[in-house]
């Protein structure tokens, strides 16, 4: 079994394997979206079966259930698919499973109990049917992937705030990643203001859909969707966010009379549809694919350029995996474009923004019930007319209709340009560590570069300057203090006695 690991996904692997080691029964590892989670845990997998153990990773899409299948196939590790259509192989001590078929076939005699659950996509692990998979199999240890660590409404995922992690690994940021050269930098065009709201009503956490697709109380979607993306981003493929299937089925239809070859798909379009629909990004034979509750998850296609929000969501963990799926970088492209008529950028901010996770989760915002700006003065009041110049809502408001698209020019949001010296990460990756610490001289900011190419922990670049200064200390100066041992990379066992979790998950030395 062979998975190569970038040396930010091997620290992550140790800080897992060092959660465990501390006590810890459900790990959750937090990676952005392109930074390699399927790759982590299938490495943590295939590990893991080298030891005898036995591996259920749980997902909810087929997309996702193929998507862990295929990386472990290309590493050699011999699963089995519990799924419908699928011919079970109970023998093999990897499965990856449907978590919707496995909740039904708990009982089956066939399949022992397994050692370790992977939990791919682990911000919806509190449903139902995961804590009854979870729940059967109460000796088990859980890891929990996900590039958004918090539910729909901002409450955690720990154990804390009613869900079953207690403790989390976070890896590099979105930021951190865009500097290294493993993600396409943004930029990002949203109106000045986003779009009115006010009449439109939450349930679970976010817009109501139904309310969405009905654009109730006047919600207007800033900007005109095709001329703004044969203005800033023509030709390139591109996934569209809509709130309804008949949303998405009349950009698609816009978009095509201008020219373009788009398509629609949702989650309840055909399956052969669906996987026609994505390959075409990647082909060419599609240049905009218009989608509708289907991809925000579980999408690799690299050759996205460009992400179109036309779904309002009050869920930053739905609006960081759809920009998501065009971060991956590809060749000849140097960024993505994100046309955000929904505004939701101004709602939850830049993608790069550094964020805090919890497994708390987010403070809630004060509640506003009733609170408005009025169309014609722009008075901010409560209650149905406004106290300045008695404007009320028009009659018929309430009544649902088809989103109605206001002219408007979307503007870039600035942020500080990224720049990637793809030279120089190559050499900073490649070249031999002791050269590139003698090379820096205990220049900070050349032992920071190394360790951000290398992903190296935080310290190490401290360490490495308190090293060398130690070393070069004049000879007239009393030595300095033994400092402690710079934190070695994440390697295979020097033949410490670790714990039985950390032995198997582990894997051969």
């Amino acid at each position: 079994m062979t998975i190569a690991l970038r040396d930010y996904q091997a620290n992550a692997v140790q800080a897992v394997r060092d959660a465990y080691r501390g006590g810890a029964r459900a790990v959750l590892l937090v990676l952005p979206t392109g930074g390699g989670k399927t790759v982590v845990f299938s490495h943590v997998t295939g590990t893991t079966a080298e030891r005898g153990r036995r591996v259920v990773i749980l997902a909810h899409r087929v997309e996702l259930i193929r998507q862990a299948s295929n990386k472990l196939t290309d590493a050699g590790v011999q699963h089995g698919i519990i799924a419908p259509n699928f011919t079970p192989t109970p023998r093999d001590l990897v499965q990856v499973a449907s978590v919707q078929t496995l909740a039904r076939r708990l009982e089956d005699p066939r399949y022992a109990p397994p050692d370790l659950i992977v939990i791919d996509e682990a911000h919806h692990s509190v449903a139902g049917q995961w804590a009854k998979v979870t729940a059967a199999y109460p000796k088990a240890r859980l890891l929990g992937v996900t590039a958004t660590p918090e539910r729909l409404d901002g409450r955690g995922l720990g154990t804390i705030a009613g869900g079953v992690f207690d403790a989390m690994v976070e890896g590099p940021s979105v930021g951190d990643l865009t500097k290294m050269g493993f993600l396409s930098p943004a930029r990002v065009f949203a109106p000045a203001d986003g779009p009115d709201l006010s009449g439109v009503r939450t349930r679970g956490g976010d817009y109501d859909a139904a309310a969405l697709a009905g654009a109730m109380g006047g919600m207007r979607v800033v900007g005109d969707a095709v001329e703004h993306y044969a203005k800033h981003c023509p030709g390139q493929p591109a996934i569209l966010f809509s709130p309804s299937v008949a949303h998405a089925e009349t950009m698609a239809a816009a978009f095509r009379a201008a020219g373009w070859r788009a398509v629609a798909a949702s989650g309840a379009s055909p399956p052969a549809e669906r996987d026609a629909a994505i390959k075409g990004l990647g082909t060419g034979t599609v240049q905009v694919l218009c989608s509708c509750d289907l991809i925000s998850e579980g999408l690799d296609v690299p050759a996205v350029g460009a992400v179109i929000l036309m779904r309002p969501t009050k869920s930053l963990g739905l609006y960081l995996q759809q920009v998501g799926r065009g971060l991956r970088p590809a060749p000849g492209k140097d960024h993505l474009t994100v046309l955000d008529h929904a505004g939701n950028t101004l709602a939850h901010g830049l993608i790069a923004d550094a964020r805090e996770w919890s497994l708390e989760g987010r403070k809630k915002r004060p509640a506003n019930p009733g609170i408005r700006q009025c169309k014609q003065c722009l008075a901010i009041f409560s209650g149905p007319k406004c106290t300045e110049c008695g404007w009320s809502t028009p009659a018929g408001a309430g009544t649902p209709r088809e989103i109605e698209h206001v002219a408007g020019e979307l503007r870039e949001i600035d942020a500080p340009p990224v720049t990637v010296d793809t030279a120089r990460l190559n050499h900073l990756r490649t070249a031999k560590l002791s050269d590139l610490i003698l090379q820096a001289a205990g220049r900070a900011k050349d032992l920071h570069e190394i360790a951000k190419a290398r992903g190296f922990k935080r310290g190490w670049a401290w360490h490495q300057q308190e090293r060398w200064r130690a070393a070069h200390a004049p000879a007239r100066t009393v030595a300095a203090p033994v400092p402690p041992p710079a934190p070695a990379l994440p390697a295979a066992s020097h033949g410490e006695d670790f714990s039985e979790i950390d032995r198997w998950m582990q894997g051969a030395a």
